[in-house]
């Protein structure tokens, strides 16, 4: 049994950035591929085309819910596959599965390009992700040959995840806040998505004379060990001009290192913890920056969020935009307008593109992080 990581080099442009969630990680290398002879172990050799197969003797099963070193995981089990097997596994909800209206190939060949971080070979073994959200999912088992391109064998099985009851520290958060730092006061709506796991917050970056197109965006902050993280994430994707506009929230990093150009780099990333915040008493609390190590041209510079704000990447121009010049900086405070009933749940769309939809992500230890890209705007 033996698991190890593929080093793929990373595409600088929003469309290869990962799907949104607290520990997304991500990019990957592309598809191909596909498989000829067997050598009589149920699994093939030589590779010359893809052939689609179901490997019922292979066996992936969800493991549950558990804590590992103080962080919530998910466990996927794998077992039964021989050790000479290379493979990639793929968790994947309902909903987002449902975009490839059962076209398995295309499935498979978008997992190897968008969620092929990570390579496995034999069995048994223990996989653990990022906590899922409620309802039902697929776990797969995919093939690859000694190329690492698909050979189209694969397994799979379906399990459905239960929403938990929210704890009363969850509740705390919900309801109407007012976060603001010096001239800026943005009024906060804070509804469950996922009991004691996601929020819906609607209201960040409006108000005084912002962009209104805010307004219409939520973000979705997520609960661990009574705070709320902030998050960078994608928000949705438009057409503008007659080019596709891919708007992200994101934060922004305030270099005053020697090396390079001083002042605001952004950093692109999807899943990347911006901020957090935290109680100070029933009914105020503060968000405050986290820290991260970026990669500015090649100098490690380790530093607070100075900001964080809606960003849009135009795929016309190759460029990124943001909607409001000068924004709120942290940190900042919170003041509880009013609390909403325990229990009260929010509706949200499915974010993720058609071609990239959102996926169970492997766990990985903050302190194992790598340094972000940053970019100067």
């Amino acid at each position: 049994m033996k698991a190890y990581r593929l080093l793929f080099v990373v595409a600088i442009a929003i469309a290869a950035l990962s799907g949104c969630r607290k520990h997304d990680r991500p990019d990957r290398q592309h598809p191909g591929g596909g498989s000829n002879e067997g050598d009589g172990n149920g699994h093939t050799t030589e590779q010359t085309i893809f052939q689609l197969k179901e490997n019922k003797n292979w066996v992936i099963s969800y493991g549950g819910k558990d804590v590992r070193d103080g962080a919530k995981v998910e466990v996927i089990n794998i077992d039964n596959v021989p050790a000479n097997i290379i493979y990639i596994v793929s968790v994947i909800n309902r909903d987002n599965y449902d975009t490839y209206k059962g076209n398995v190939e295309s499935f498979m060949k978008n997992e190897l390009e968008a969620a092929g971080d990570y390579i496995y070979e034999g069995s048994p073994e223990e996989i653990l992700f990022d906590p899922f959200r409620h309802g039902t999912w697929y776990a797969f088992i995919m093939a690859l040959d000694s190329n690492h391109k698909l050979t189209g064998e694969y397994a799979y099985s379906k399990f459905t995840v239960e929403e938990e009851e929210p704890t009363a520290e969850f509740n705390k958060w919900i309801g109407t806040w007012t976060a603001t730092q010096g001239q800026y006061a943005y009024d906060l709506t804070i509804s469950s998505l996922e009991a004691n796991y996601i929020y819906k917050v609607e209201g960040w970056e409006t108000g005084n004379y912002l962009d209104e197109q805010m307004n219409q965006e939520y973000l979705e902050t997520f609960f661990d060990n009574g705070r709320m993280y902030f998050v960078s994430q994608y928000i949705q994707s438009y057409e503008e001009n007659g080019t596709t506009m891919e708007e992200c929230f994101l934060g922004e990093v305030d270099y005053d290192g020697i090396l390079h150009e001083m002042g605001l780099y952004l950093i692109q990333d999807e899943g990347i913890d911006l901020a957090y915040a935290s109680f100070e008493d029933e009914n105020n609390a503060i968000i405050t920056p986290c820290e991260v190590t970026t990669d500015i041209d090649g100098e490690e510079f380790t530093t607070n969020f100075h900001d964080m704000k809606y960003f849009v990447w135009s795929v016309g121009e190759q460029q990124w935009f943001h909607f409001n010049d000068v924004v709120a900086t942290l940190p900042m405070t919170m003041k509880r307008v009013e609390a909403e009933p325990a229990g009260t749940k929010a509706t949200a769309v499915m974010r993720g593109r058609s071609t990239r939809p959102l996926r169970g992500k492997v766990f990985v230890p903050k302190d194992q992080k790598k340094a972000v890209r940053a970019v100067k705007m």
